[in-house]
């Protein structure tokens, strides 16, 4: 990690670590530093055409032998089979782990690539986690490398914490979490004096 000339103080730099590690408590590593994908987003289809078909207040919930393995709300979805896209409005998606944790994703707007499965979502982008909440514009998701990017600055909150970056790649299958440019923590002061290392037992 890069120090800064205002970090002078060994103090300073552990409540930034200790703000760092509280922000991704769903047991992801933070690594700061650059990583690049050239995985294809999914696109928007192109202005001229028309949805093949068009549906209002849909809602899915996708199960395997009787378990619920995740679901999709919108307030409106358009298909458009000739280019392998649906497009969702007011999205709320939810994924459903074996341990009973629920992962919530809410946008404005969903491109899906109905063939490789691909997504992009931009607007008021929230994705919450076990009281981890991640923000930003737009995320893309790549199906098979199972990553997670957002190329426009991001937000990481929890009770105790504030995480900030320009960007971010978050690899699902490995569980690891990178933030790339002008990377900030801070820790919320009601809990400065419980995380402090120097502070006297």
């Amino acid at each position: 990690m890069k120090r800064k000339g205002t970090i002078t103080t060994r103090k300073v730099v552990r409540r930034v670590l200790i703000a760092i590690m509280a922000a991704t408590a769903l047991s992801t590593g933070v690594i700061l530093v650059t990583h690049r994908s050239g995985q294809t987003p999914a696109t928007e289809p192109r202005e001229e055409n028309k949805a093949t078909l068009t549906l209002d207040k849909m809602r899915h919930t996708s199960s395997r032998q009787g378990v619920d393995e995740w679901s999709v709300e919108a307030e409106t979805v358009n298909l458009y089979n000739t280019e392998n896209r649906a497009v969702f409005l007011m999205l709320t998606a939810r994924y459903f782990e074996k341990s009973g944790a629920v992962t919530t994703l809410t946008a404005d707007k969903g491109v899906l690539d109905t063939q490789t499965r691909n997504m992009e979502v931009s607007g008021n982008v929230v994705v919450k986690r076990r009281g981890i909440t991640i923000t930003s514009d737009a995320l893309t998701y790549t199906k098979e490398s199972q990553v997670i990017i957002s190329t426009t600055p991001v937000v990481i909150t929890d009770d105790i914490s504030r995480l900030t970056g320009n960007a971010m790649f978050l690899d699902l299958a490995g569980g690891r979490m990178t933030l790339d440019g002008n990377v900030n923590g801070t820790l919320r002061e009601a809990s400065k004096g419980k995380y402090d290392e120097t502070r006297p037992q």
